[in-house]
C-alpha cells in the first residue's frame, strides 16, 4: 500500500514461512504460511490497526517487525533503515526505536524482579544513562501510566491485570521508542479496565507522538483507537483504508462478516449475524487461487486461479484484494478487472 519517505514503518511484501516436519529423521513435509506478502506502512503519531481472527498471522507481523523472528522474505525499514536481515549485535542501536507490549501483562514480566528493575532494564542493557538517572527515568515513567512511584518496589504479583499492562506500557516506553507494536494489549482485562488503558495509550500517543501498530481480534476496540485498520484473512492482507471507510463502507465480505459480528449494546438493534459457511483452510501448503472463496465453496474459485490478489486501490486509501469471490462484479469493474475476458 501507500509508501512514503517519512513513514516511521515500512513493510514490503513479507512473508513468514514454518517448516512443518515429521517422520523418524524430521524431513520438511510442508510450510505453514502465518504471513504472505504482506505490505503496510505507519506513519508518525499514526495507529494502524491489524485485525482479523485467530491464526491468521496478525502477531507474527509484529514479531518480524521487531526482529523476535527472522522473516523468510520481503523487507521491513524502520526510519528510514533496513532492518530485514540485521544481526541481533547490529540491531542493539535499534531496539530502542521500536518496542513492544505484550498481550498477557503477567506472563510478560519476570515475577521475581521488582517493578523498577523490570522498568530500567532496558536502561541498563543499553547502558543508557547513570544510576540515578535510571530511578529518576523510572519515577517519570510510573507518573507517565497513573501508577504511583512507591509501586517500584513492589513485585508484578502485587498488582491487577491493568495495572501490570501499565507496568508493561511503562517498560516498552523506558527507551522513548517512536513506534510501539501493541499485541492485543487489552483483550486479557476487564471491560471497564480495557477503557482506562486505552485511553492511557491514546494520552501518550498524543503527549510523544507515538506511532502504534495494534493487533487486535476485537473490531470495537480497533474503532475506538485506530486511524487506518487492515483486515488479515490467512496470513495476507485482503482490505485496508481509514477507520471510518473501513467501518461504514467495507468492500471485501470477510471485513463485512466481521463487522457484522460486533456485538449490539442495544436489544432493539440485535440483527441475526450470518455466519460464515465451512472451516479456514489449513495454512500448511495452501492451493492456489482465493482462500476465501474456497472456504465458501465460491462458484467463481476456478477464476482466482493465477489471478494476483495483491490489494488494490478501490478509492483514495481504500485498498482491497481484487477476489470476485469477496467483492462484486461492479467493485471488481472498478478496479478495471472483467473475470470474463
Amino acid at each position: 500500500m501507500s509508501q512514503g519517505m517519512h513513514n516511521v514503518l515500512e513493510v514490503t511484501k513479507l512473508s513468514m514461512h514454518f517448516p512443518v516436519r515429521g517422520g523418524i529423521f524430521a524431513r520438511k513435509k510442508g510450510v505453514v504460511k502465518a504471513v504472505d506478502d504482506v505490505s503496510l506502512s505507519i506513519a508518525p503519531g499514526e495507529t494502524l490497526g491489524l485485525v482479523g481472527e485467530s491464526g491468521c498471522g496478525k502477531s507474527t507481523i509484529g514479531r518480524c517487525i521487531v526482529r523476535l523472528l527472522e522473516p523468510t522474505s520481503g523487507s521491513i525499514r524502520l526510519l528510514g533503515k533496513d532492518i530485514t536481515h540485521k544481526s541481533q549485535w547490529a540491531l542493539r542501536a535499534i531496539r530502542s526505536k521500536v518496542q513492544m507490549v505484550f498481550q498477557d501483562p503477567a506472563g510478560s514480566l519476570d515475577p521475581r524482579m521488582s517493578v523498577h528493575h523490570i522498568i530500567a532494564e532496558p536502561l541498563q542493557i543499553q547502558n543508557a544513562c547513570s544510576r540515578s538517572e535510571r530511578i529518576k527515568r523510572v519515577n517519570e515513567l510510573l507518573d507517565m501510566v497513573g501508577l504511583p512511584q512507591t509501586a517500584a518496589d513492589k513485585f508484578p504479583h502485587e498488582f491487577s491485570g491493568g495495572q501490570r499492562q501499565r507496568i508493561g506500557i511503562a517498560r516498552a516506553l523506558a527507551q522513548k521508542p517512536q513506534l510501539l507494536i501493541l499485541d492485543e494489549p487489552v483483550s486479557a482485562l476487564d471491560v471497564s479496565v480495557q477503557s482506562q488503558v486505552l485511553n492511557l495509550l491514546q494520552d501518550l500517543q498524543k503527549e510523544l507522538r507515538l506511532a502504534y501498530l495494534f493487533i487486535s481480534h476485537d473490531l470495537s476496540v480497533v474503532r475506538h483507537i485506530s486511524d487506518r485498520v487492515a483486515v488479515m484473512y490467512m496470513g495476507k492482507i485482503v482490505e485496508m483504508g481509514g477507520a471510518d471507510a473501513m467501518y461504514h463502507n467495507p468492500y471485501h465480505a470477510y471485513s463485512k462478516a466481521l463487522l457484522a459480528a460486533i456485538p449490539k449494546a442495544d436489544p432493539t438493534k440485535r440483527t441475526h449475524t450470518p455466519v460464515l459457511p465451512g472451516d479456514v483452510p489449513s495454512p500448511i501448503d495452501p492451493p492456489p487461487g482465493s482462500a476465501f472463496g474456497r472456504r465458501v465453496n465460491h462458484p467463481y474459485l476456478e477464476a482466482t486461479l493465477g489471478m494476483d490478489l495483491t490489494p488494490m486501490e478501490i478509492e483514495p486509501g481504500h485498498w482491497v484484494a481484487p477476489d470476485p469471490c469477496a467483492i462484486s462484479l461492479t467493485d471488481l469493474a472498478k478496479l478495471g478487472i472483467d473475470i470474463y475476458q
